[in-house]
């Protein structure tokens, strides 16, 4: 199950800052390729070519230096000289793009065009990419006391975890503080900056293809926090947009006020979209399947209710392994990392359920552990984001916070505060020029978007809800909003389907899509096959 869990951690690169933070690079080949304000490609990986475009630290005092953006290249098999990039903006805020496109090189083009050129990127302070900070400067023994004081695990009101998060949050900000003060300019890695740099990008593209660089605009795929890089584009550089697609919507106001409340309002839908997908898929698809979903919803709740009262101790004795004592957040873990890719996830929460309930508690012991804070990178990157603006720095504000997440979340709004961690960013103390955090809200509303956004997402997001993606597309006018019928985050995550990437394909050949359609589900849970594994 452990192993399970990390793979899920690998395919969330799409998705949330707290889980997908700076997953292990695959990458080393950026090593022997020099900075340069020049777009040159280098081939690497086998197939594909590699660059290191050098920016400025800040755009608005260019004397004090530069930093490197690591770009990665995928040739569509039908492009030619002259074919259009499409940029995939990784999520997170710490997911790598490098990482990103290795991974799923085989669909990529397939989802978007095989005309197209299809470029991904580590963004600053990720993996690849310059300015990334340990916070503990390589003391995995004060990593490890950290996260034994900070991950209580589940969060409520009534709770002493409560306050031991609260307090102790505050360390994690004072090493960051600290460390950043050792590495110049660690705190330069705001999106608005990466915002910019991908103005470089496209005026470095366009200077290479002997075309005007004023004249060059950014086309993109941004998903999950990429979609916050993207509207942010969208409202500074208003007149530099070519096409943009962003799918599994963050509510930006809410990311730079540090108090994301619309994540959980679908997350208990999408465990009711797993009770009734099992009832529907039946015994022999689902080791969890009962007559009626009401019979199913019990038997959950009660395994629930047995592990919140009555941990489980593994004592190790018979394996010769370590003891471990399953616990309520261990079971909650198990659910909300589910909630990603219900495809591919929801037949193994079902076995590991089906498993509980006969006694074996093993299968989830220590998820919740996994949830511990391993690299900073998308911390950072996000608290720095909000350090202005941030809406959660008091205990009051906090215990807000989490009477609203339980509220609206019985099954996992008592996690999702150990994921999304905005306590940690109370501590930090970033000294950044005007110019690299957010000036303003996200909108395009007076700005004359230079062509109309594309807002995508799945009828059920349980980690960036549907209603988020309806926010943000009023923040855009001319925008549209393209649904397709699924559970889980993003809709490119769980595969999409026919109809939604021809409606894709067709908005980057320039034909908007007419606004409110809704696709028709194509891969169902405990039916179909994931398509991305």
């Amino acid at each position: 199950m452990v192993k399970f869990l990390k793979a899920l951690l690998l395919l969330q690169g799409l998705g949330c800052r707290a889980i997908s933070s700076d997953y292990p690079s695959m990458s080393s080949g950026f090593d022997n390729i020099e900075p340069s304000a020049d777009l040159i490609w280098t081939p690497c990986f086998q197939n594909f070519t590699c660059s290191r475009l050098e920016v400025p630290l800040d755009y608005s005092n260019k004397s004090i230096g530069t930093t490197s953006v690591p770009f990665i290249k995928l040739a569509g098999k039908n492009a030619t000289a002259g074919s259009q990039s499409i940029v995939l903006i990784p999520g997170g805020p710490g997911g790598s793009g490098v990482d990103l496109l290795l991974t799923y090189q085989a669909v990529v083009s397939q989802f978007l065009g095989e005309q197209y050129n299809i470029v991904s990127f580590d963004p600053r302070g990720v993996n690849n990419g310059d300015l990334s900070l340990d916070c503990f400067s390589g003391n995995s023994e004060a990593r490890l006391a950290f996260n034994r004081l900070y991950n209580t695990g589940v969060v409520n009101i009534s709770s002493t975890s409560l306050e031991e998060q609260y307090y102790s949050s505050s360390i994690y900000g004072e090493w960051c503080n600290n460390a950043a003060k050792n590495e110049s300019h660690g705190y330069y890695v705001t999106t608005p900056a990466v915002a910019h740099d991908l103005v470089s990008f496209i005026e470095a593209e366009a200077k290479a293809a002997g075309q005007s660089p004023s004249d060059a605009k950014l086309w993109c795929y941004g998903v999950s926090y990429g979609t916050v890089v993207g509207a942010t584009f969208a409202s500074m550089f208003p007149s530099r947009v070519g096409r943009m697609v962003l799918d599994g919507l963050v509510n930006s106001e809410q990311y730079y006020d540090n108090n994301e409340r619309d994540n959980v309002d679908q997350m208990d839908e999408a465990i009711a979209e797993f009770l009734s997908f099992c009832h529907s898929a039946g015994p022999e698809k689902c080791s969890f399947w009962g007559p009626t979903t009401k019979n199913i919803t019990a038997r959950l709740d009660a395994i629930i209710s047995q592990l919140q009262n009555h941990p489980v101790p593994i004592s190790g004795v018979q394996s010769q392994e370590l003891p471990a004592l399953v616990t309520y957040s261990d079971l909650k873990a198990l659910l909300i990392v589910t909630l990603y890719t219900p495809v591919a996830s929801f037949p193994t929460m079902a076995d590991s359920l089906h498993q509980l309930e006969h006694g074996d508690a093993s299968v989830i012991a220590g998820l919740s552990d996994q949830l511990s804070i391993t690299a900073d990178g998308g911390n950072i990157i996000h608290c720095v984001d909000s350090y202005r603006r941030n809406k959660i720095s008091t205990i009051d504000e906090f215990k807000s916070y989490i009477e609203y997440t339980v509220s609206q979340s019985k099954y996992t709004g008592d996690i999702w505060p150990i994921l999304a961690a905005p306590l940690l960013c109370r501590s930090f103390q970033p000294n950044l020029p005007d110019d690299m955090v957010v000036q303003g809200p996200i909108t395009g509303i007076g700005k004359n978007v230079s062509f109309p956004i594309l807002f995508t997402s799945n009828t059920v997001d349980p980690i960036t809800a549907l209603k988020t993606a309806r926010t943000m597309s009023a923040q855009f006018p001319g925008s549209v909003l393209l649904t397709q019928e699924a559970v889980g985050h993003t809709v490119v995550l769980q595969g999409g389907s026919n109809c939604y990437f021809g409606h894709v394909q067709a908005y980057f050949q320039g034909v908007v899509p007419p606004s409110n359609i809704t696709c028709p589900r194509q891969y169902t849970p405990f039916i179909d096959s994931p398509v991305l594994s």
